[in-house]
């Protein structure tokens, strides 16, 4: 299986800050076709998000599904499928193992579907969702161009995107090598 594991909010919807209205969802440009590029490359797709909203008492269970699922009509109405949402439901303070940047979506995910990491990537517009998936292995392609400051990018790194279309035309470039 070649898998892309994506982060969610700012990486395929535009972010207002704790989305719990699932009218509210609007995707990145470029997000569809990228996608359908990448689906066409024989890609599925899966997504590791953090959801701290939940812990904080911004978002329902209830809203967080209902935004998983606009997120995943939208992207139906064009032939995609986003096969799981991987969540962490958790707050800064408590220190679970599927927060990002630790790697415990990842690890679950690796877990459920055996997928070969060497045919997966992982793509974020933060460093900790890149860092996320630096222990299994899997390549991570950062969005945007953001200020890294000092941060020490993880050694996963493999491109900085200037948006989810150049992203998925660097992957696609490398699988035809």
């Amino acid at each position: 299986m070649k898998a892309i594991l994506l982060d969610r909010d700012e990486t395929l919807n535009e972010d207002p800050g704790y989305l719990n209205d699932p009218e509210k969802v609007i995707l990145k440009p470029g997000v569809v076709s990228g996608l359908a590029a990448l689906r066409n490359a024989g890609f599925e797709f899966f997504v590791m998000t953090n959801q701290s909203g939940v812990a904080r008492g911004l978002i329902s269970q209830d809203q967080l599904r209902a935004v998983n699922d606009r997120i995943s009509r939208l992207l139906a109405h064009d032939g995609l499928t986003i096969r799981k949402f991987y969540i962490c439901p958790h707050g800064e303070p408590i220190m679970c193992e599927c927060r990002k940047p630790r790697p415990g979506l990842f690890l679950e995910f690796f877990r459920e579907f055996r997928a070969n990491p060497a045919e997966c990537f992982a793509i974020g517009d933060k460093l900790r969702d890149i860092a996320a998936a630096e222990s299994s292995g899997v390549r991570g392609i950062l969005l945007g161009t953001a200020d890294m400051g000092a941060q020490v990018p993880p050694k996963n790194l493999v491109y900085t995107a200037q948006n989810f279309q150049d992203a998925a035309d660097y992957i696609i470039a490398l699988e035809k090598g």
